[in-house]
């Protein structure tokens, strides 16, 4: 969605490093799933593939910003 092969999400200073840098941002995380680094948060199988279905579904997306 960037257009830049090398992106990578950084969870720490997602805001700087990707929002502000790619105008790009996550939209329709769960409410239920704290936004951060996946191996910090949650190594349940049943939350991971419930994310998973909402980026396959598109439930969960990158979005592109706009002025």
């Amino acid at each position: 969605v960037t257009g830049d092969s090398g992106a990578r999400m950084q969870w720490s200073h997602y805001f700087c490093n990707v929002v502000q840098r790619y105008q790009v941002a996550v939209e329709g995380w769960p409410d239920n799933m704290p936004f951060a680094n996946l191996s910090q948060v949650s190594s349940a199988r049943s939350d991971l593939e419930k994310l998973y279905l909402r980026w396959e579904s598109k439930e969960t997306k990158w979005k592109i910003l706009t002025d």
